[in-house]
């Protein structure tokens, strides 16, 4: 990795002088808006939501939600209709409901008179690895990230000055193993130090990703969290699992949990 870190610096000059190449970017042209799906279905016994809204041209825009859709989930034996969310625009809610490794699971939508559809199942998920912080200088702590065995999203919230579960947090940050080879990834931007007091409580969420799953997150981060870097390229179109005219993802995730007070 130091050798292949060296080259590029020396190919540094080159790449600046040659390579620069400017981008316009092109947001009209859309005959109609696309439908979002934002959608997760997990092992924790909850209420699962399905978010949908409208792809815009102005990325100023407040996002439109779409709250007149019928929205349903086929587990293989039997389809149940999402209830609307009144106190959320967009979100359509599923009973109190867990997803089960190994299972299908196929998405439904009627929106505008038209159909979507999306099959996701998950992968075998595994334990969380054990927490890591370092101190800092000022006494304060710093979370550290560990590679995860498999393939993985973990989802950290941080909270010191309200530790109930249900208020919002602190902090919160995603983290990312997957089993692909990405320049981008490998020249990504540092991420952003997350320091925090101690005595704060650390919760910790790790979702299993299928193959596909993590086709659709490279896709996503290489427009998002692994761009500023040497290698980037010119924005392209995120991965979807969703029939055509719709945009998003929707996963089946198996997630394991653990909280902790860290002094």
């Amino acid at each position: 990795m130091r050798s292949l870190r060296y080259i590029v610096l020396l190919l540094c000059p080159w790449f600046i002088l040659c390579c620069e190449e400017s981008f316009d970017w092109k947001t009209e042209g859309l005959e109609e808006p696309l439908l979002v799906v934002e959608a997760l279905l997990t092992n924790e016994k909850k209420r699962h939501q399905v978010k949908l809204s409208l792809t815009r041209d102005d990325l100023a825009q407040m996002p439109e939600y779409v709250d007149n859709a019928f929205v349903f989930i086929h587990d293989g034996d039997t389809s149940t209709l999402l209830a609307k969310d009144p106190n959320q625009p967009g979100v359509y809610l599923t009973d109190s409901i867990r997803a089960l490794f190994g299972k299908f699971y196929t998405l439904f939508i009627v929106y505008n008179q038209k159909e979507y559809f999306a099959l996701a199942t998950s992968s075998f998920g595994a334990p969380l690895e054990p927490l890591i912080t370092s101190e800092t200088e000022d006494g304060q702590l710093e979370y550290v990230y560990q590679e995860s065995s498999s393939p993985s999203m973990t989802e950290v919230e941080i909270r010191w000055t309200d530790l109930d579960e249900s208020s919002d947090p602190d902090i919160r940050a995603y983290y990312y193993t997957l089993n692909v080879i990405d320049i981008n990834k490998v020249f990504a931007p540092d991420k952003e130090k997350i320091i925090f007091p101690k005595g704060a409580q650390v919760t910790r969420k790790k979702y299993s990703l299928t193959q596909n799953h993590q086709d659709f997150l490279r896709s996503l981060l290489s427009e998002t969290d692994w761009r500023g870097g040497l290698f980037d390229v010119a924005p392209g179109n995120v991965n979807t699992n969703l029939s055509e005219g719709a945009v998003g993802y929707f996963a089946v995730s198996m997630v394991s949990t653990d909280v902790s007070q860290v002094e």
